[in-house]
């Protein structure tokens, strides 16, 4: 686990927990400290530039898309050098 329960994220995220894990990234449940509301956090846990400019490919085309069956991307930050997705949480069981 590269966050832990409590953390801040770029100052305005507090970890509340992980949701789960791939290969390639970890996903957290944050709540954003002034508003009060949740979020998804997608943290790229794999090196490489490649593997870096493909999640953030993925964040530019989620952001730009709106459907129902697409997670919104909101934000983009830094978790140390590891770049991470803010997306919309959705409640439910892991797939």
């Amino acid at each position: 686990m590269i966050l832990k329960r409590g953390e801040v994220v770029d100052g305005r995220y507090r970890v509340e927990g992980l949701l789960g894990q791939g290969g390639m990234a970890e996903v957290y449940r944050v709540r954003h400290e002034q508003l009060g509301t949740l979020f998804a956090l997608k943290v790229l846990t794999h090196s490489g530039r490649s593997v870096r400019e493909r999640l953030l490919r993925e964040g530019r085309v989620q952001a730009g898309l709106a459907h129902p069956g697409i997670v919104p991307v909101t934000d983009v930050v830094m978790v140390g050098e590891a770049p991470a997705l803010i997306m919309q949480i959705v409640d439910g069981p892991p797939l």
